[in-house]
């Protein structure tokens, strides 16, 4: 238990900030540990699917229940090939980004920020943890794919390292709706702040176009970060002011880190070799020159705490 004496010195350390990479690495770190921590929570299969028709069942009370809409409409456009991409792929490169620019631009509020990316997890996994749901493409209602079996779930590696009933609890539309709410708390009135507005939209239609979440889930995702900005705000204390103009460069160097993650995530690692690699290396090469330029440029990115 914390007593109220050492709340001051608690404070203290979670207001340091360190180099963009080390936060971005701390960031990867989090994430490893949050998949770490769902594969043993997967639930059964028959009570995973259960709860799905629990959840439609309530959505439907509330006349909330859009997912079959979203579904149909996305197939009609023969959007659903992109809307996968996209569920793959830009998840992570807009949230490094998004925290490095955070950190670049003002790094004297950028530990709350952090703070409250690294508690949101906490209730998550409590939540998938008592609440193991099956996603909505596995449910007969939406003839998207049948539901696995036991034996499919426990069949190849890449299944054993992913939690397939971690569905409860929408991190995707967290992120989305966190990436929002901080941009208007850190850049009021900016473009970013006016753009960062329609990714949470852009999520939804994503996550629930492809048949990986409910409507609900996306209101616990957001509850999850909501919880954790009110625990940041006691670890935290008073907000601290903005931090001074950063120098030029900021938004480019943020853009190259989350270029960097885009091209992991694409590349083979497999086999390096692949044809399919020649656009994640270009990528690649284009990210590190975003954050390499305005270093070597006259007026570096400036990186105070």
């Amino acid at each position: 238990m914390v007593s109220l004496s050492q709340v001051p010195a608690i404070r203290a350390r979670l207001r340091r900030t360190y180099s963009v990479e080390a936060e971005l690495v701390l960031v990867a770190l989090v994430l490893l540990a949050w998949q770490a921590i769902r594969i043993p929570l997967e639930g059964n299969l028959e009570v995973s699917l259960a709860h799905a028709d629990s959840v439609l069942g309530f959505e439907r009370a509330l006349s909330v229940d859009v997912e079959g809409a979203v579904i149909e409409r996305v197939s009609e456009a023969g959007m659903t090939p992109l809307l996968t991409w996209l569920y793959t792929n830009i998840h992570l490169p807009v949230l490094f980004a998004f925290l490095a620019a955070v950190r670049l631009y003002d790094p004297a509020r950028y530990p709350r920020v952090r703070t409250i990316f690294a508690l949101s997890f906490v209730p998550a996994v409590f939540v998938i943890g008592l609440y193991p749901l099956a996603p909505p493409r596995w449910h007969t209602a939406f003839g998207l794919e049948p539901a696995p079996t036991h034996a499919d779930l426990a069949g190849t590696t890449a299944v054993l390292m992913h939690n397939s009933t971690a569905a409860a609890a929408s991190q995707h539309f967290g992120f989305a709706l966190f990436v929002a709410a901080v941009s208007l708390w850190i850049f009021p009135r900016s473009r970013l702040a006016l753009a960062a507005l329609a990714y949470p939209a852009l999520v939804f239609l994503v996550i629930v176009g492809t048949g990986n979440h409910y409507v609900v889930d996306c209101v616990i995702g957001s509850a999850t970060f909501a919880l954790a900005a009110l625990a940041a705000r006691y670890l935290h204390g008073a907000g601290p002011s903005p931090s001074p103009a950063p120098g030029p460069g900021v938004l480019g160097a943020a853009l190259g880190y989350g270029l960097v993650v885009w091209a992991i995530v694409d590349l083979n690692l497999m086999n390096l070799r692949s044809p399919a690699n020649l656009v994640p290396a270009f990528v690649l090469a284009a990210g590190v020159a975003g954050v390499l330029i305005p270093r070597m440029a006259k007026e570096p990115v400036a990186e105070s705490s």
